[in-house]
This record gives C-alpha cells, sequence and structure tokens, in this order.
C-alpha cells in the first residue's frame, strides 16, 4: 500500500487546517485576557467575537468546494483556498509558539521590524522548536477531523442555500395565487427557519453595534485578517512639524515669555554633535529648511526647555550630602576616569541576593522545607562582588555574614567607604537601547516601537559628546568665573589630559541599529563582535571559546581589550570613559562550557525552574566578570582615581515571579523594571541612597561629582555646571526631592561614617499621602518593550503604579507596590473608569485619585516625546 493513501484529500484537508488554526488562535487571544472581562458582559457578547473567524471560514470553505475538478478555476480556486489555509496556520503555529516562550502574544504590528533586522532574526528562530511543535501538533488534529470537519460544513452551506433559495418557489405560489390561503401554501418548517435565521442575525447585528469598541473590536480580531498589521510600515521622519504642545493637565506650568537666543559663552567655536540647540540659532535652522525643529502652530522652537518643563525638579540649589562635602574639601575624591557598566537583564532583587526580596522568597518556594536553610546559604552566595558594590551584605540562615573570600575580587575601600548606592531605582525602558539612552545621555526614550531615535537627534548631549568638548576648550579663559569653579592652586594635572570615549560589548552591534545609536551618542572608539572576529588567531586578542547565544562571545573575552584601555590611562596621560554592556544574562542565558554550573533551583512548584537556574548561574558568572574589572582597576593603578557607575538596562520576569507571564515583551511586571544603581569610589563615603530615581540622574550627578570632586579644570567646570541643569533627572550627591508643593517630600538615605554608625541624612522619608492637583512631583515613566503600547507611571512619593495602555488591546493596570511589591495581585480593566471604580472599596480614594492623575500625566508626557524628539511616522 502507497504512503499516499494515507494522506487526506488536499481541499477538506487545508479546510480543517484553516478552520483548527483559526479557532485556536482566538481561543489562545481571549484566553489570555479573560480575566479582565466582566463575566456577564463576556457572556453577552461572546458571540460577535467569532464573526470575523466564521466569515474567514465561510470564505475558506467556498474556496476548497469541489466545484467542477480539474478546471483552472478549480485549481486557482484551490489555490487561493490553501494559501489562505497555509498563512492561517503558520501564524497561529507562531501565535502558540510565541506564547510557549513568553506567556504574551505575538504583536503582528511590529514583526515588521524583527524580519528586516538580521540579528533580530537570530532571536526569533530561537523559538522554532515551540512553533514546530504547535504546527505538528495543528496539523495532525486537522488531519484527524478533516473529513467529518469538511462534510459538516457542506451541509450546513446547503441548508443555508435552501433556506434562502429553495423556499423560492412556496413564495412564488404565495404572490402569485392571492385567492387561496396563504397558510397552505406556506412551508412553515422553512418559515421557521427563517425567522429563527432572521432573529439570529439582526440579535448579533444589534449586539455587535452596541458592545463596547474595547476591548471588545481588539478581541473579535481574526487570523488572517489581524496580519494586515504587520504591512503598515512606519517610519521615522524628521521632515514636517513637531507635535503641538499640550497644557499640563494638572497644574499651570510656569511657561516663561520668548528669550532671545544668544550662543552661550562657555559653548568653542565648532563643538562636536550633540550642542546644535546652543551653537545654531533658530534664524539659521529656518534658512536651513529644517521645519521639525518648530512648532508649527506658533513657530517656537521644539527643542527640550528645562525652564517649561512642568515634571523637571532640580535639587540642585540643595546642599550636598555632608560627608561627601567633608571628602571633597578634603581633595581625597579624585576622578580621572569613569566606568559605566550597564548589566544586560540586571534585576535589583540579585545585585545582590539577599533575603527579604520577593524574588529569593519565591526561589526558596521551589525547595522542600527540609532543604530551604542549604538553599539559602547557596543563594546568598551568588552575587558576592555585587555584595562589596553596594554595602548590602546578606546573611545566610543563621544570620551570620556571608564569607566572600573566594569571590574574584576584594574590596580595599576602607570601612565606610565605597559611594553611593541607590535603592528603588527604576528603568526608564525594559528595551535595552531605549534605557541607555537615560543612562548615557539623560533622555526619556521615544515612546514609539523599537529604536527609532536613531533616525533623530539626541535631544540632550551624551557623555562621549560631553567629553569631547572638554577636549576642544583646553585653553586659558576669561576671569569673572563663579567662586565654585575657580582655578585651584592644587588642580591635578590629570585635569589637563584629554578624555578617550570607548564602547565594548563582546556580542554584536547590528541589532536594532545599535551601531547607529552608538556613533549618534559620540563613540568613536568601539570593541564588538566584530573586534573579536578579525583579531589574528593565536593573538591575546582572539576569542578562547565558542559563541555562547545568537547574539555572540561571553564578556570574558574582552578582557585583553578592557586591560590594554586601563593601562593606557595608567601610563600615557590619557582620561577614559568606559561603557561597557554585559550580555550573558540575555536569553537564553547561556555560559562558557569552562564555566561549572550550579543547581539553585528546587522541584517544588508547577513552574519548570530550568530557566531560572539557567538565569541564576548567568548572573553570578557576570558577578565574577565585575569582579575581574574592578582587580584590573586594582592591578593596574587607576581604582583610586576612578568613578565606577553600575545600573541595569532592565529586569527580567520569568514564571517564579508572574505565572501568567515571562520575559520583557509587552510584559509591565515590576520584575523588569527595578534595576541596580550604584556610583562606587574607593574615596567616597558610603550613602544608601532610598528614592525612586531612574537613570536620568546618572549624568547630573556625574557631571556634580566630576565639579564638586575638582575633578576638572576651570573651564571645563564652567561647561559642567552650565550644562548641569539642563538635564531632566536630580543629582544623586545631594537629597532627592520626590515633590514639591504642600509639604515637600524627600528621598532619605543611610551614611555609614568611619565608626560604622548609621547617621540619619534627611528626613523626612517619602509620605504616601496623595496631594492636591499644585503638587509637582516625580513622575518616573518606562517604556514597556517594545515601546510603543504601554508605558509604566509612577511618581517618586507614593507606592502606586500605573501600566497605562497606549494602543488598543492592552488593559489598565494598577498595583500598589507597598501592599503587593511582587505585583502578585495586579488589578487589571480595560478602562479607567472600571479601574478607579475597583480600586476605591480596596484603597481608597487616595490611590483612586492619583490613577487619574498618572493617566493625563502619561498622555501628556507621550505627545511631550514625539514633540521634543520631532517624531513623525509617515
Amino acid at each position: 500500500m502507497s504512503l499516499f493513501a494515507f494522506l487526506p484529500p488536499l481541499p477538506p484537508f487545508l479546510f480543517s487546517v484553516l478552520v483548527m488554526s483559526g479557532l485556536v488562535s482566538k481561543a489562545l487571544h481571549i484566553g489570555l485576557h479573560i480575566r479582565s472581562l466582566p463575566f456577564l458582559y463576556f457572556v453577552l457578547y461572546s458571540p460577535t467575537l467569532i464573526l470575523q473567524d466564521l466569515l474567514v471560514i465561510l470564505v475558506g470553505r467556498l474556496l476548497l468546494q469541489y466545484a467542477a475538478p480539474g478546471t483552472r478555476l478549480q485549481w486557482l480556486s484551490t489555490c487561493v483556498g490553501g494559501l489562505l489555509s497555509l498563512v492561517t496556520w503558520g501564524a497561529a503555529s507562531i501565535q502558540f509558539g510565541f506564547f510557549m516562550q513568553t506567556g504574551a502574544e505575538v504583536a503582528w504590528a511590529q514583526s515588521n521590524s524583527f524580519l528586516n533586522d538580521p540579528a533580530a532574526m537570530k532571536i526569533l528562530l530561537t523559538g522554532i522548536t515551540t512553533v514546530s511543535a504547535a504546527a505538528t501538533v495543528f496539523a495532525l488534529v486537522a488531519w484527524m477531523i478533516h473529513s467529518y470537519l469538511y462534510l459538516l460544513t457542506g451541509l450546513g452551506l446547503l441548508a443555508i442555500r435552501d433556506l434562502f433559495v429553495g423556499g423560492y418557489k412556496a413564495r412564488y405560489t404565495l404572490l402569485s395565487v392571492p385567492n387561496k390561503s396563504w397558510l397552505a401554501s406556506v412551508d412553515l418548517r422553512t418559515a421557521r427557519r427563517s425567522a429563527i435565521a432572521v432573529s439570529v442575525f439582526v440579535s448579533l447585528l444589534f449586539l455587535e453595534l452596541t458592545r463596547p469598541s474595547i476591548p471588545y473590536d481588539h478581541l473579535s480580531g481574526a487570523l488572517p485578517l489581524t496580519l494586515m498589521d504587520a504591512f503598515h510600515k512606519k517610519s521615522v521622519t524628521v521632515e514636517g512639524c513637531r507635535n503641538p504642545t499640550m497644557n499640563f493637565p494638572l497644574y499651570t506650568a510656569g511657561k516663561v515669555s520668548s528669550e532671545k537666543w544668544s550662543r552661550p559663552a562657555w559653548l568653542p567655536q565648532n563643538p562636536p554633535p550633540g550642542f546644535s540647540r546652543w551653537d545654531i540659532s533658530p534664524e539659521e535652522r529656518a534658512e536651513k529648511d529644517n521645519p521639525s525643529w518648530y512648532l508649527c502652530s506658533s513657530g517656537d522652537p521644539g527643542f527640550y526647555n528645562p525652564k517649561q518643563d512642568p515634571l523637571k525638579i532640580s535639587n540642585l540649589g540643595g546642599g550636598i550630602y555632608e560627608p561627601l562635602r567633608k571628602a571633597f574639601e578634603e581633595n581625597s575624591v579624585e576622578i580621572d576616569n569613569v566606568v559605566l557598566l550597564t548589566l544586560e537583564s540586571g534585576r535589583k532583587e540579585l545585585f545582590p541576593a539577599q533575603q527579604g526580596t520577593p524574588m529569593f522568597d519565591a526561589l526558596l518556594e521551589s525547595h522542600k522545607k527540609e532543604k530551604r536553610e542549604k538553599a539559602i546559604d547557596d543563594l546568598v552566595k551568588l552575587t558576592p562582588v555585587a555584595q562589596m558594590l553596594t554595602g548590602e551584605y546578606a546573611t545566610d540562615s543563621k544570620g551570620e555574614k556571608v564569607d566572600l573570600s573566594n569571590a574574584t575580587w576584594q574590596d580595599t575601600a576602607e570601612e565606610g567607604m565605597g559611594g553611593l548606592n541607590v535603592r528603588g531605582a527604576l528603568t526608564g525602558s525594559s528595551l535595552t537601547f531605549k534605557s541607555i539612552l537615560g543612562s548615557h545621555c539623560g533622555v526619556n526614550p521615544l515612546p514609539v516601537d523599537m529604536l527609532e531615535e536613531t533616525g533623530l537627534e539626541i535631544y540632550q548631549p551624551c557623555l562621549p559628546q560631553l567629553f569631547e568638548l572638554f577636549n576642544e576648550v583646553k585653553s586659558p579663559v576669561e576671569p569673572n568665573l563663579p567662586k565654585a569653579i575657580e582655578a585651584r592652586d592644587d588642580e591635578s594635572e590629570a585635569v589637563k589630559y584629554p578624555w578617550k570615549s570607548v564602547f565594548m560589548q563582546s556580542i554584536t552591534d547590528d541589532y536594532d541599529r545599535q551601531d547607529v545609536l552608538n556613533e549618534n551618542m559620540g563613540f568613536k572608539e568601539k570593541v564588538v563582535k566584530k573586534t573579536l572576529k578579525r583579531a589574528r588567531f593565536g593573538s591575546k586578542y582572539a576569542p578562547k571559546g565558542q559563541e555562547i547565544n545568537y547574539f555572540g562571545y561571553a564578556e570574558t573575552e574582552l578582557k585583553p581589550y578592557v586591560q590594554d584601555l586601563f593601562e593606557e590611562a595608567a601610563n600615557n596621560k590619557t582620561r577614559i570613559f568606559l561603557s561597557h554592556v554585559t550580555s550573558t544574562t540575555h536569553h537564553p542565558w547561556n555560559t562558557p562550557d569552562d564555566f561549572k554550573t550550579e543547581s539553585y533551583m528546587g522541584d517544588e512548584g508547577t513552574v519548570n525552574h530550568g530557566l531560572m537556574n539557567n538565569y541564576l548561574n548567568t548572573q553570578r558568572f557576570v558577578d565574577n566578570w565585575l569582579g575581574d574589572i574592578m582587580t584590573m582597576l586594582d592591578e593596574t593603578g587607576i581604582a583610586n582615581s576612578t568613578l565606577v557607575v553600575v545600573v541595569g538596562d532592565h529586569g527580567q520576569a520569568f514564571g517564579e515571579d508572574n505565572k501568567d507571564m515571562t520575559g520583557t515583551y509587552e510584559n509591565g511586571h515590576i520584575s523588569n523594571f527595578r534595576v541596580p544603581l550604584v556610583f562606587r569610589h574607593p574615596h567616597m563615603p558610603r550613602i544608601d541612597i532610598t528614592a525612586n530615581a531612574t537613570s536620568l540622574s546618572i549624568i547630573p550627578t556625574i557631571l556634580d561629582l566630576l565639579v564638586h570632586s575638582h575633578s576638572l579644570d576651570t573651564r571645563d567646570a564652567e561647561i559642567a555646571s552650565s550644562i548641569l541643569p539642563e538635564y531632566q533627572g536630580q543629582s544623586l550627591i545631594r537629597p532627592f526631592i520626590s515633590a514639591i508643593g504642600g509639604s515637600d517630600t524627600h528621598g532619605s538615605a543611610r551614611i555609614e561614617n568611619p565608626d560604622s554608625h548609621p547617621i540619619d541624612a534627611r528626613s523626612p522619608r517619602p509620605t504616601h499621602k496623595h496631594k492636591d492637583a499644585r503638587t509637582q512631583r516625580v513622575w518616573n515613566f518606562g517604556l514597556i518593550n517594545a515601546g510603543g503600547s504601554m508605558v509604566s507611571i509612577t511618581s517618586a512619593d507614593t507606592p502606586y503604579r500605573l501600566i497605562l495602555p497606549l494602543r488598543e488591546g492592552f488593559e489598565y493596570v494598577f498595583t500598589h507596590l507597598a501592599e503587593d511589591p511582587g505585583e502578585l495581585h495586579p488589578m487589571k480593566t480595560w478602562t479607567l473608569s472600571e479601574l478607579v471604580h475597583e480600586v476605591i472599596p480596596k484603597f481608597g480614594e487616595d490611590p483612586a485619585s492619583w490613577i487619574e492623575d498618572a493617566e493625563q500625566v502619561g498622555k501628556w508626557y507621550v505627545n511631550e516625546q514625539r514633540k521634543i524628539w520631532g517624531y513623525r511616522e509617515k
């Protein structure tokens, strides 16, 4: 018997594949949102959710109908119907494969960006196993039911035809013989069926017209119709006018009158890129025919202006923390170099790992109770270098301080010294390169999908551009400078040395135009995967191991490059700015073959803990690598003159955090936003800051440190002092202000003096009481990967958090982080009014009022960022 005897006839099988794929896709689509749908409304409107699917099935059945077999029309019809079936089958398989990997559903509108990016395609191909498995299951089920399904739907179509066509003769007789009783001429069964059909049609039409558009329009979408979103390609352009300014919704912003433009005295004649808003007058821009810098309604420039920013709260008028001020006066803090380390998927709960966090509790729950003491002892040793960098020392199961003697680096700083450690920091985006814009350039990212910022001018100078500016102004200046930046008699020789900015990562920089972003930020030198691959075989720069993931190599392959750069800083009268992004902690969480992995997870619970265990091992690997970097600073002799800034780009959600959804893509869970933020210097007092700050504070803090530690010459200090107020973030060497108006609130700080006794640096602690609309508060925004669908909103003075949807298909989500720090019980609704209605009985009027404010501010922020960036779509 031939194998082909077991194969089904092609049209019935293709039709069965179409029905199977379409309906299971719809079931998944609805199931992901079922918890946020009111039960009665869902029951009432559920028939309307499958109308599009029924239409697709009807069209597919007609196209795959046996009619005049062998004719050209039959072949054409089968080809079109087959294409429809195969496209739906493939799309449904991708949806289920993606869901199995992340717990989320595919946003087809964003798929175009991935398909056009070779590096991004490697990410998609990692899920090919689950996609193939889903496709196989769909095909097998379709094969099993194809004959019955094809026959039943055919009979259904015949019944519909007979309903509207078969009764034609009776109706004709009725009309042509009016003198006979109409009851005798009517087919009662046909009339009954017709009445039922008409009633069903009218009812569905009524429900379709009267149902709320949100969320039912989104839920009713059917494959393959929703695939059309993938072809709506949007691209950024600088042509045209910027978004008009929206009035700030909560209070009257202090808008200043238009000031006559003047070129600042500190700006050199030919500044590097990044300073055009100070260098080029509006008139010159108009002559260059670049209207994107203007608001067409008013003719005003569309630049960011801190004087007109209703969200900006400056703490530059406040004093520096007293122990820091004393250290600066004693000239004990010297900053010749800056190293900015960005930790891929760097969760604060693991920097360092210690008891008392929601994540640590979730990890322990994977172990049986009798094994939890050992699990605690293993987990608190996971990131020893992070303990020393932050000063947050963990304790074991017996309450004793963890022994860190086996770490790859030993801290040489005196007790009570080490720098600033920020608790409460949040990322500005769960998409890596958008978050880097905050840490490297002090700007909020553009609230659109993917890295569209690469086609626009970054609206603030980035760190490499600032250091390049310092290089260009090494010349005497006029007197009459502010006293704080007058030339010092004991000015070190190093302040006259030029800066060198280098970017390093061991993976590709091709993904989502990162290479363009690095160039736009001002990096002229870089070491990336291409650099490693070009290294001559056998040289000290050639990679010693294989690529560990679809992006590239492990960080340790960069060691000779980092070593050379540090030695150059030590020997060649060069000041370095090194930006390094780690990558091993990115999916798929692989480590080099010679790295011994450990088992940190138990077998309890319903979650497969394998992925989390792999992630924890990569965290230990990167912690070791950070120890290597700190050791190289010590060995080259520049540790005492180097400021090391450590920040996470975003977190990483797992099933242990949220069983419904994992990963960062379209996942607003708080575990994706809490990140470490550390400013390490061995001669700075250890200060533990509690503040809901973001990476926007990194550049202001670095500039403030450089100025007050006398690590810049007179001219550079003048520039830094002039630019510092232009940035949106606050300096963290001063008490953080979370709100002003009513009763001002500040972040809190614990400072360890040399005797290790904590002293109170600032009071009171932030109040959680909601303030009236005249209060100006620090609002923090975090774009949710891929950037244009949702935004996370918090304010520094409250524990409340709102996920604001920016397009249809996404829900409002509220959490009270003081009550639910792990966001185990978020409140989700499809409208703001529903959310407020649910929040009031549980939490009261305060958070409900805050939610309404947050929604207005969030919408204003999205429009304002598009205006500032000069973003338009075409």
